[in-house]
């Protein structure tokens, strides 16, 4: 039998077909390494430094060495934000593109002012300065790039997600979580002026990167942390009524910019009520599959919806010892992989993970992952 590249490894997986090995992924939405573990593993591999893909993030650095010496089998297509000027302040903090300012405490930034947080009228959120697609990004290179990508290699090529929060996180972000939450429960006209707007420019910057890219990615990323440890975020009837209608529209427009691309949805938690509604609006892959929060275990995810989703993730322990890090690793195999649907990563980004817990979970899931005995 020929062996597979890595981009019909990956189209196999996701039709449900059993190809040579599980395909693995590093680097994508929620699978990057922040700086710490970025840097512990390239000094380890004795590579020499790179510039960042981004800036004012924890998790700056995409470095196709790493992900070539690993044998991960996608690549991830930026849309390349503009330069943005924010002042900082003495104490860090800095304000974003959205107005929310930000501050940076231990490895993370955290909010520290909602803009929307004192609105009370749709005409002050109409009237608010949403930002523009085109003034956040640049194509400038953009449709050559993957053009080449698709033809010069073999790998499954991914749109990044631009925006990387959803409409809850980012409606979330600009009023305060209990603020909107609160919004949605007693001015859901406010609520869903918000969501509106924040549609409007979703649809708009992907318009902007399929346009370009559209015809060579294989994945789009899309993104929105609707759950928790326990229980959704907001009941099942409030994501019906507020935040499908704007995914399944986001959705309609990547299928019309890119009609061979699968849909990836990152979201969090204990989502398992609402897997059904996103399988019927057109996700294509779940991310980033946590089976240790409630009702999610692989068996009932693979029993329930093994034929219709394909599994991206489920890894939680790679941070502990290296026997629990690979006994984790090839129980999921165990489960979610038989038929097709499943890619090995993690379930978050690398906080602080030794560089020998990486190496030997991606070598172990190359070699445990094979179908073809």
């Amino acid at each position: 039998m020929n062996p597979y590249t890595h981009r019909e490894r990956v189209i196999s997986a996701l039709n449900h077909i059993e190809p040579d090995r599980v395909p693995i992924d590093l680097m994508g939405q929620a699978t990057m390494l922040l700086d710490k573990t970025y840097f512990q593993l390239r000094d380890y591999l004795g590579l020499s430094p790179i510039d960042p893909i981004r800036s004012g993030t924890t998790a700056n650095y995409y470095d196709e060495r790493i992900l070539e010496y690993l044998d991960v089998d996608f690549r991830r297509i930026f849309l390349k934000k503009k330069q943005f000027q924010s002042d900082i302040d003495a104490d860090g903090s800095y304000i974003d593109e959205w107005g929310i300012q930000y501050k940076k405490t231990g490895p993370f930034y955290h909010i520290v002012s909602h803009p929307l947080k004192d609105f009370t009228t749709k005409d002050e959120v109409e009237n608010y300065n949403w930002p523009k697609a085109r003034d956040l990004f640049t194509t400038n290179g953009l449709k050559k790039k993957a053009k080449e990508m698709f033809e010069k290699t073999d790998y499954a090529l991914v749109a990044r997600n631009p925006l990387t929060t959803g409409f809850l996180d980012k409606a979330s972000f600009l009023m305060g979580m209990s603020n909107f939450f609160m919004t949605l429960a007693v001015k859901s006209e406010i609520a869903h002026c918000i969501i509106d707007n924040l549609l409007r420019i979703h649809k708009d910057t992907y318009s902007l990167f399929l346009d370009e890219v559209g015809p060579y990615v294989q994945i789009v990323e899309t993104g929105d942390d609707l759950g928790t440890e326990e229980n959704l975020l907001i009941s099942p009837e409030m994501y019906r009524k507020f935040i499908k209608p704007a995914d399944r529209e986001l959705f309609s427009l990547i299928n019309k910019k890119a009609p061979d691309a699968k849909i990836f949805k990152h979201c969090d938690g204990a989502i398992f009520e609402i897997i059904p509604d996103l399988i019927e609006i057109g996700v294509d892959i779940l991310n980033p599959v946590q089976t240790s929060t409630r009702g999610m275990s692989a068996q009932r995810l693979k029993k329930a919806f093994g034929d219709k989703i394909s599994f991206h993730g489920s890894l939680e322990s790679i941070e502990t010892s290296q026997n629990e890090a690979v006994k984790e690793l090839k129980e999921r195999i165990d489960v979610l992989a038989p038929n097709g649907g499943f890619i090995v990563s993690t379930c978050n980004h690398l906080i602080d993970v030794a560089p020998e817990n990486i190496i030997k979970i991606f070598n172990t899931a190359k070699e445990y992952g094979k179908y073809l005995k």
